[in-house]
């Protein structure tokens, strides 16, 4: 009998590389942090797991979220970051379009459905929660 072991994928981490790669294509300084850092002092909510694309010069970060997520936490991110200056993009699964839709309903921030496939990571239009 032979058993096929499948590492993990961390899908959410391909998605943030997709960005990363976007961004340093258009020659924007961008880098990754933990979403907890960002908005250090001001959210209690448990943001330790995410992380952040980060690009100072536009004051935009991205987060990506995967299927697992709990989206409204990311509002309370969302104000924080408005707060500070910063525009907010929440990248989601086409598969969770709605959730992000009732869950950041008013939040400050703009989602964008992403999906993949054998020729790599793809993303759709903006829209406002």
């Amino acid at each position: 009998m032979a058993l096929l072991i499948e590492p993990t994928v961390d899908v959410a981490a391909g998605v943030t590389d997709a960005v990363v790669a976007a961004y340093t294509a258009r020659r924007e300084k961008v880098h990754t942090m933990p979403v907890s850092e960002l908005v250090a002092g001001i959210v209690n909510a448990d943001l330790s797991a995410l992380t952040a694309v980060v690009v100072p010069e536009q004051r935009v970060a991205e987060i990506v979220a995967d299927d697992a997520l709990n989206l409204e936490r990311l509002a309370a991110a969302a104000w924080a970051l408005a707060g500070r200056g910063w525009d907010l993009i929440v990248l989601v699964p086409t598969s969770r379009i709605g959730d992000a839709h009732t869950s950041l309903r008013s939040a400050p921030c703009v989602i964008q459905p992403w999906w993949g496939d054998a020729d790599g990571v793809w993303f759709g239009a903006f829209e406002t929660p």
